[in-house]
């Protein structure tokens, strides 16, 4: 199953949850605890910052004031272009 989300991520152009909930056939929930464990086990990279802020949202002093939603971009790591085989 962590075999089949990464190779999701790596052929689609935008991620979406549901999305790939709906085409492994599983709930948006179990999605987002794969995706923590693909990113615990160094198969995937997170970055929790916006891209027009130098700052990610927890770490800034101003965020509660912020009206920038934040953007989580999801990447994957060498490691985990081997297990998928797409390097």
């Amino acid at each position: 199953m962590l075999k089949n989300i990464l190779m999701e991520l790596n052929n689609s152009k935008a991620f979406s949850r549901s999305n790939i909930a709906i085409k492994l056939n599983i709930t948006e929930d179990m999605v987002d605890q794969l995706l923590q464990q693909l990113i615990h086990m160094g198969y995937l990279k997170e970055d929790l910052g916006s891209p027009a802020c130098e700052t990610t949202c927890g770490g800034c002093p101003y965020a509660n004031m912020c009206g920038k939603n934040p953007v989580t971009i999801y990447s994957i790591t060498e490691k985990g272009l081997k297990l998928i085989g797409d390097n």
